[in-house]
């Protein structure tokens, strides 16, 4: 029969499917045709419940009467759509101006199954002019896997994509370019690319008529460049039935980002603030303070995404400390580790107000301090647009997205820096002015006090001592900054 509504998953009535066009075969018959697999099972074997009571049943006359049935409503079944893709192009939008259209081509002397000696036509077809590829992969990652690549100016060929950088993706040998039938025009506006491929090649990655992991991706430009946009899916190829793959993870790397900005573009930027404009906070160590703790949790999380980067390169496959941006990092958790050491064990600072003069150490080690800080934020501010340019180029970030992070990013990182360059140099100045006209009032009243007395007579030895303690308070004012 054929199944006009299905059960509500009770044990009563209700749990039942409702049966309709319903016919008593042999069991020699079979179906003419079916939409699943006819499924053969045994009825269930109920055991009568103690407390299971009958419904009466109420006559009228001689005619029972039975209580009513509900009427079920009709179920509508959409079978899946799908094509036979050896007999007609398929069709798989790789983005809203990009699409891929293929045909499996079969030999006669074999089957879709066996296929030996298949080959893949394929099309593809982009709304704007630049370079295009489609590539082949096992992982879903781009490095290690293969790709066909071309454009108006660029010969469409197979290339290895041996890792993320323009240098590392290069064409194959020229006995293993056998593409046959390769054509790029510009159409109406359309980068339009052609060829056919052999599915099972030598030394490559083999194309099955079932499940394979596609790359795809395309430029802003007719010469090879950073892609625009990039993607990876699954496609089985007979079928024609595809599945996008999730970005290998997306969310680590973008909260490790998110962390280094935090720490690097605005706690510690916060912490040299702290020290440079310490005249407009009140009097006291609030600055050192401020200082203390923007320092010691920008660390804290500089660990935190140190740790995060060393653990999902691993588990990504990838070598440590390879690229310019991982060498970076290493070099600058080492530079900040040596700082914060260095913050920790600083030389005797003398107490304001007293006589004490600063050591040579202690004057050496601001200076160091100082460099090393600078250094530090020098390095942080290129490693984070770096950072940005590797997250927009592994998960496919417009290009026009990526501008728009980059130019917030540098207008609030010139803002950062205008304050310590401009405010610090400011208070800087204004600190050192003021101190010398500490120093001329200072000397003007030594001479006022001094001049008058080298007209009298020649001071005795005992008078010299009253005369320090008369001075004393100069020096003490002297002094005071």
């Amino acid at each position: 029969g054929t199944v006009k509504e299905l059960g509500d998953g009770t044990d009563g009535p209700g749990g039942t499917p409702l049966l309709e066009n319903t016919k008593v075969l042999d069991a020699s018959v079979e179906c003419n045709s079916t939409i699943v697999k006819p499924v053969c099972m045994a009825p269930p074997v109920t055991e009568p419940s103690p407390t299971a009571v009958a419904q009466p049943v109420t006559y009228t006359g001689s005619q029972p009467t039975y209580p009513p049935t509900p009427v079920p409503q009709p179920v509508t079944y959409t079978a899946p759509s799908t094509k036979d893709c050896s007999k007609e192009m398929c069709e798989e939008k790789l983005s809203a101006d990009y699409l891929l259209m293929y045909q499996l081509n079969v030999p006669k002397d074999t089957t879709l199954e066996k296929c030996d000696g298949c080959t893949i036509s394929m099309e593809l077809i982009y709304n704007g002019e630049a370079w295009v590829s489609i590539g082949f992969s096992t992982d879903g990652k781009m490095v290690g896997g293969e790709a066909v690549i071309g454009s108006a100016s660029l010969a469409p060929q197979k290339y290895n994509l041996a890792s993320y950088e323009i240098e590392g993706v290069q064409p194959m040998s020229e006995d293993q370019q056998t593409l046959i039938n390769p054509s790029v025009e510009v159409k109406n506006g359309q980068t339009i690319m052609k060829f056919t491929k052999i599915m099972k090649e030598a030394g490559e990655i083999e194309i099955s008529t079932t499940d394979n992991t596609f790359l795809w991706a395309h430029g802003t430009a007719n010469f090879l460049s950073m892609h625009d946009e990039q993607g990876a899916f699954e496609l089985n190829l007979s079928s024609g039935i595809s599945e996008e793959l999730i970005p290998l993870n997306k969310s680590v790397w973008l909260a490790h980002g998110i962390i280094a900005f935090l720490a690097w573009g605005v706690l510690i930027p916060f912490a040299v603030q702290a020290s440079l404009l310490r005249d407009l906070l009140p009097k006291g160590p609030l600055w050192i303070k401020l200082h203390k703790v923007f320092n010691a949790t920008a660390y804290a999380s500089f660990i935190a995404l140190f740790a995060i980067a060393v653990a999902y390169t691993s588990k990504e496959g990838k070598p440590h400390f390879n690229n310019d941006h991982q060498k970076m990092g290493l070099a600058m958790f080492i530079m900040a580790s040596v700082q914060i050491i260095g913050g920790v064990v600083r030389p005797h600072q003398p107490a304001p107000g007293s006589d004490e003069e600063k050591t040579k150490v202690r004057k050496e080690w601001e200076v160091g301090h100082r460099v090393l800080g600078v250094a530090l934020l020098a390095c942080a501010f290129w490693q984070i647009d770096d950072g940005m340019k590797l997250y927009s180029r592994k998960y496919s970030v417009s290009e026009s997205h990526e501008d728009k992070l980059s130019i917030a990013y540098w207008v609030w990182t010139g803002v950062m820096s205008a304050v310590i360059v401009v405010g610090g140099g400011y208070f800087k100045l204004r600190k050192k002015s003021s101190e010398n006209t500490l120093n001329e009032a200072s000397g003007g009243a030594k001479e006022e006090e001094v001049g008058p007395k080298e007209e009298e007579v020649e001071p005795k030895e005992e008078e010299v001592e009253p005369k320090e303690e008369e001075e004393l308070p100069v020096a003490q004012v002297d002094g005071a900054p």
